[in-house]
C-alpha cells in the first residue's frame, strides 16, 4: 500500500466534477485532488495510480498522480490539473466537430494499444470475475467460461473506460483520464468495451441522442479499425463475453437495446441468449 500524505481540505477549493466513485477538486498551484468516495477499493486506488503513471511513462498523452495524500479521512490522489473541456461536452459545444474529435479518439486508443506492458491484472481475470458475479443464468456462466479460455491472449495496455467524459480537449490535443480500470491483453476487447460505452453508458436516453450515440460509436469503430488493424472479426469475437460481463454492473440505460445487442453477441458466438 501506497503511504498517504495527510492534507486538510481547503475552503477556496473549487469542485470541478463528482462521479460514481470519487470527486475532483482544484486545490491551486496548477494542480487538483481526486478524493475516492470510502465504497473504492483500495486495489483500484492502487491500480489507477500504477497505470496511469505507466502510461504517462511511455509517453501517452495523460497525467500522472504526483502525490498519494488522505483529505479528512478520505482517501486522494494529486494530479497536475489539465485544462480543458472533455469531449463530450465539446461535441455538445460544437456539434459539427464530433466526426474530427472521434477520429482523433480512435488515434489516441490505438497509441494505448500500442504498448506491450506488465505488471497489471489481465483482460480476461476481469471479464471472468464480473461475469461469475454477474446475474447471468448459471448455464450461460458456464458456456462463456468455456469460451473465454479460447479468446487470444495479449500483452497490450488497455484503459478500460474510455469513453468521451474520461477524454478531455488540451490545447487542440486530447487527453486520457481515469485509469483504474486499466488491463492487459488484447485491444479488440476494449475497443468492444468502448463501443459499448458510447452506445450503452451513462447520459441522455431520448430517441435522438440515442440515434447519434449509436452513429458516433461506427465512427469510432471504423477510425479505430482503419488506424489499429483490428478487423471486425476480431471485435466479434470479443463482443459477447466483453457484453455480458457488463452486465454486473452497467447502468440502467437503454436496457432493450443493450439487451439485443447483448443476445446477437451470444446467438453469434453459438451462446445461450441472456434474455
Amino acid at each position: 500500500m501506497t503511504p498517504r500524505m495527510p492534507l486538510e481540505s481547503g475552503s477556496d477549493w473549487v469542485l470541478l466534477g463528482r462521479g460514481k466513485s470519487s470527486e475532483v477538486f482544484r486545490i491551486g498551484g496548477g494542480a487538483v485532488v481526486k478524493i475516492f468516495h470510502d465504497a473504492v477499493s483500495e486495489e483500484m486506488i492502487e491500480r489507477e495510480m500504477t497505470a496511469a503513471m505507466m502510461a504517462a511513462s511511455l509517453g501517452l498523452p495523460t497525467a500522472a498522480p504526483s502525490t498519494r495524500v488522505e483529505v479528512d479521512d478520505k482517501r486522494a490522489l494529486i494530479y497536475p490539473e489539465i485544462s480543458g473541456p472533455s469531449v463530450a461536452h465539446a461535441i455538445r459545444k460544437k456539434p459539427l466537430s464530433a466526426a474530427s474529435l472521434l477520429r482523433d479518439m480512435a488515434g489516441v486508443l490505438h497509441g494505448v494499444h500500442a504498448q506491450s506492458v506488465s505488471g497489471l491484472r489481465t483482460v480476461k481475470s476481469v471479464l471472468q470475475t464480473d461475469i461469475d458475479y454477474g446475474p447471468a443464468p448459471e448455464t450461460l456462466k458456464r458456456a462463456a467460461k468455456h469460451y473465454l479460455v479460447r479468446l487470444p491472449e495479449g500483452s497490450q495496455l488497455l484503459h478500460g473506460d474510455f469513453h468521451i467524459d474520461n477524454i478531455l480537449v488540451n490545447d487542440g490535443g486530447l487527453v486520457i483520464l481515469d485509469w483504474a480500470k486499466a488491463a492487459i491483453g488484447a485491444p479488440a476487447a476494449d475497443a468492444v468495451r468502448s463501443e459499448m460505452l458510447m452506445r450503452f453508458g451513462e447520459g441522455p436516453n431520448d430517441v435522438i441522442t440515442n440515434a447519434w450515440r449509436d452513429w458516433a460509436a461506427r465512427q469510432l469503430g471504423r477510425a479505430y479499425r482503419k488506424e489499429s488493424g483490428v478487423t471486425p472479426d476480431q471485435l466479434t469475437l470479443w463482443r459477447p463475453i466483453v457484453a455480458l460481463a457488463w452486465l454486473r454492473a452497467r447502468p440502467p440505460v437503454r436496457n432493450a437495446a443493450f439487451t439485443r445487442y447483448l443476445d446477437d453477441a451470444l446467438r453469434g458466438a453459438g451462446l445461450p441468449v441472456f434474455s
